[in-house]
């Protein structure tokens, strides 16, 4: 393979590894523009092009600050934070939140997730659209919040620090380009209910639960938690014992709905429909329909 250039070996690598670099630039190096940085890596990437042509030697140098200068600049549009948000104290506020995702909770009148602001106060306009923590209590006349249903909450808006600890939750949530969290708060009213599909994915979430414990719950209860953890992606139905046991042995990753998961998924879909002599374009689109399904019940998503 010695005929080969550098450039053909892991061509992908050229650009995520770059822009992973100028994802964690911009995570914990200082906050630049980002149009400057958009029109720098627009002017490396046209480089690269040309060095690519007319000098092969030097087309990696410009690539990788392109790369560079993305990334940084997807950071700060994706957290979109204002310097008056770093002197801003901790106040209570009512929102209209949607729901992006919900945390499992041991306590059904506590509620914990992920959600987008869709409506604010009069003095706090800046922060419709941002995405947030949330963590409140429900009242006895709400239903329990599911993904796509917004709502209206109250509680105590805190911000995050420009760049908490990498390894704390606060470091997951900025990493997620999030500027705040709200907390010690409670549901008011559902303003808008969960939408046909995400119903149907939550119905069927929960058939899916049933059928996984038929028979076993009751006898076995540990080996039904295992089972939904595996094939459902719920985590937290299994036990301390178990939960050390996977994390210990470096196996919990069997429980992510990713790319292992899917793959394995859609190979056993793709046997089972070919060996029904189904057409190959039906095999095709109903094994990404039901990958689809798949992923988007997982509490995971």
């Amino acid at each position: 393979m010695s005929h080969r250039s550098l450039g053909h070996r892991a061509p992908l690598l050229w650009l995520v590894l770059p822009l992973i670099g100028g994802i964690a630039g911009g995570r914990y190096g200082p906050t630049l523009k980002p149009g400057w940085l958009l029109a720098g890596a627009l002017v490396a990437a046209v480089l690269a092009a040309f060095a690519a042509w007319r000098a092969p030697r030097w087309w990696a140098f410009p690539l990788v600050a392109a790369g560079l200068l993305a990334g940084d600049a997807s950071y700060t549009l994706r957290r979109a934070r204002l310097a008056a948000w770093e002197v801003l104290p901790a106040r209570e506020v009512r929102l209209g939140l949607r729901v992006d995702r919900v945390f499992p909770q041991d306590d059904t009148r506590q509620c914990a997730g992920l959600a987008t602001i869709v409506r604010t106060e009069s003095h706090l306009p800046e922060l419709a659209g941002q995405r947030i923590y949330f963590s409140v209590r429900r009242s006895a006349r709400t239903d329990l919040p599911v993904r796509s249903m917004v709502i209206s909450v109250v509680g105590v808006l805190t911000p995050l620090a420009e760049s908490p600890p990498g390894r704390s939750f606060d470091g997951y949530l900025a990493d997620a380009g999030m500027n705040f969290r709200l907390g010690r708060g409670r549901t008011l009213a559902v303003e808008r209910p969960t939408t046909r599909y995400r119903q149907f994915c939550e119905n069927l979430a929960r058939r899916l639960n049933a059928i996984l414990s038929a028979g076993v719950a009751s006898k076995r209860p540990e080996l039904a938690a295992l089972y939904r953890a595996m094939m459902l992606g719920q985590k937290h139905e299994l036990n301390l014992e178990q939960n050390q046991l996977f994390m210990h042995s470096g196996t919990m990753h069997l429980f992510a709905i990713n790319g292992l998961h899917i793959g394995v998924v859609a190979a056993a879909l793709h046997a089972l429909l070919l060996l029904a002599r189904c057409p190959r374009p039906l095999v095709a689109g109903l094994t990404l329909a039901i990958l689809w399904v798949d992923v988007d019940t997982s509490p995971q998503n």
